[in-house]
């Protein structure tokens, strides 16, 4: 008996402090949910707010139908929209600021232009990808993304945009050719998209760094763009799990980050030697004072790297593996696309700066109509600095999330017509003029519309008009291609595809 009872003494000690414990985290949650429901009452009543379909847990809120569609989420979002008639809804996660989802190109102008100072990236968004992105472009405001944004804008025009299709695309692409013809030889399967991946990074590390990879000829992928792609579909979870930094991917980060002190050191080593090209973005970056005078730390360039790699490497990259896989599903547009090739193109090369620019307008829109449909970053996200109203009459409380989905926004027929789910690239060539930023956000809009929009355009259709004029792509299994949630919108299972040389 005297054994049983400091058995059961024993006993209490960890049971008391688990009691302690629950107790203090019921207590802190139910003080969270107050102050939360607070706010988002007053969001509420103040225009009806619509719930999420299924959601709306005393305890959980929105957790439980997010988990549960959170493989498809582009999906459940433009489904909730229907339901609403396009109104704004809400998703309340637990010790996660609510967001509210907006599918209305004047909310999404006023939020990226006429109230650009109140919508920021703002102090959670920073810190939930400051160890990936730093203190790089996409993860500022104020005036660390103003210098880099001035700084960016010097390479990104017309004359460097000619210079880019008739040096460093036109020299990838034959490398990338190359590639295709050994796979058009062997009647072997293929993944498109971890070539296209190479391809845009290879090209963007020449045009931002001065740097040259020939990754495209790699049968492995580099450990580095492993990371890099594993570390994107990882972090977008943080956005809806308050517990996140107990789920840091060290290694993977590591991995990135020394990547890029390799190519620091390397752009170093060229400038000591006076070698290399000083006009690249690498370069101009490294020249850039803080408002103390101090030129940029190494982990500050390291910052700076992987965020133009994200822009310049990946969203190109996505951009294609869609249209490609698009134009397998419609082979009329297919037909079309060569027509217009075989009357641009008379001689065996590629297409020329004004040749894609002019007289090549079938080949725009099918690149255009792919991001309108698959847009390479599928949702955007703001933090709101003070309380304030959308144009709708939708109060929003300062510290919420407002967020749109361009994926949405391009199946949405008060934006597009009764067809808008549907693939068709000559609505591009009916319109009288080309959509605003905020009908079709693919490429943002207001003072952070993207920088890149041109040299990604010229770049997608070059390369479009090019494999479609030299190679037959067949995709092979076309019921497992879906999209996977990152911070993008590739392909999860990658574009399965075999080649072969097209006859003339």
């Amino acid at each position: 008996m005297t054994k049983s009872r400091r058995t059961t003494s024993h006993l209490l000690v960890p049971l008391t402090v688990t009691a302690t414990a629950a107790t203090a985290a019921a207590f802190i949650f139910a003080y969270a949910l107050k102050r939360e429901s607070s706010a988002t009452t007053k969001a509420v009543s103040a225009r009806n707010l619509h719930r999420v379909s299924g959601g709306a847990h005393l305890l959980l809120g929105d957790a439980a139908v997010i988990s549960k569609n959170f493989d498809r989420l582009h999906d459940f979002f433009l489904e909730m929209f229907e339901q609403t008639n396009n109104e704004p809804f809400l998703i309340a996660l637990p010790f996660v600021s609510p967001t509210i989802m907006v599918n209305d190109p004047a909310t999404v102008e006023f939020i990226l232009k006429t109230q650009f100072p109140v919508f920021q990236k703002g102090v959670k968004s920073r810190e939930l990808f400051q160890d990936f992105l730093g203190h790089g472009i996409f993860n500022v405001d104020g005036e660390r993304w103003k210098s880099q944004r001035k700084l960016a804008a010097n390479i990104f025009n017309v004359k460097n945009f000619k210079d880019f299709v008739n040096d460093v695309f036109s020299s990838e692409m034959n490398e990338f050719s190359s590639v295709l013809e050994t796979y058009s030889e062997t009647g072997e399967e293929f993944d498109l998209q971890d070539l296209f991946f190479k391809f845009t990074f290879d090209s963007f590390m020449e045009i931002g760094f001065g740097v040259q990879m020939k990754s495209v000829r790699a049968a492995e992928k580099a450990p580095f763009m492993v990371a890099f792609d594993a570390i994107q579909s990882r972090i977008v979870k943080r956005v809806m799990n308050s517990m996140w930094k107990y789920s840091i991917h060290s290694e993977q980060i590591k991995t990135i980050r020394e990547f890029g002190r390799l190519v620091i050191q390397e752009k170093r080593l060229t400038q000591a030697s006076g070698e290399g090209n000083e006009r690249d973005l690498l370069s101009l970056l490294m020249k850039v004072k803080d408002e103390e005078g101090n030129l940029p730390s190494d982990e500050d360039l390291v910052d700076y790297v992987l965020n133009f790699l994200l822009a310049g490497r990946d969203t190109t990259a996505v951009t294609l593996s869609w249209a490609i896989f698009l134009l397998h599903q419609h082979p009329q547009t297919l037909h079309a696309l060569l027509t217009e090739i075989k009357t641009v193109l008379t001689t065996d090369s590629a297409p020329t700066y004004d040749q894609i620019r002019t007289e090549m307008p079938y080949a725009n829109a099918v690149f255009h109509e792919t991001l309108r449909l698959y847009p390479s970053v599928p949702r955007g996200r703001k933090e709101v600095q003070k309380d304030i109203t959308l144009p709708d009459g939708t109060f929003v409380p300062k510290g919420y999330w407002v967020s749109w989905s361009g994926y949405s926004m391009g199946r949405t027929e008060a934006i597009w017509g009764p067809d808008a789910k549907e693939f068709k690239p000559e609505r591009w060539l009916k319109m009288e003029k080309q959509p605003s930023p905020f009908d079709y956000p693919a490429f943002n809009g207001g003072p952070r519309i993207c920088l890149g929009k041109g040299m990604a355009e010229l770049e997608g259709v070059f390369v479009l008009v090019e494999m479609m004029r030299q190679f037959e792509i067949t995709v092979v299994k076309e019921d497992e291609v879906g999209y996977g949630m990152s911070l993008l919108l590739p392909m999860k299972k990658g574009l399965r595809v075999k080649c072969s040389l097209r006859e003339a």
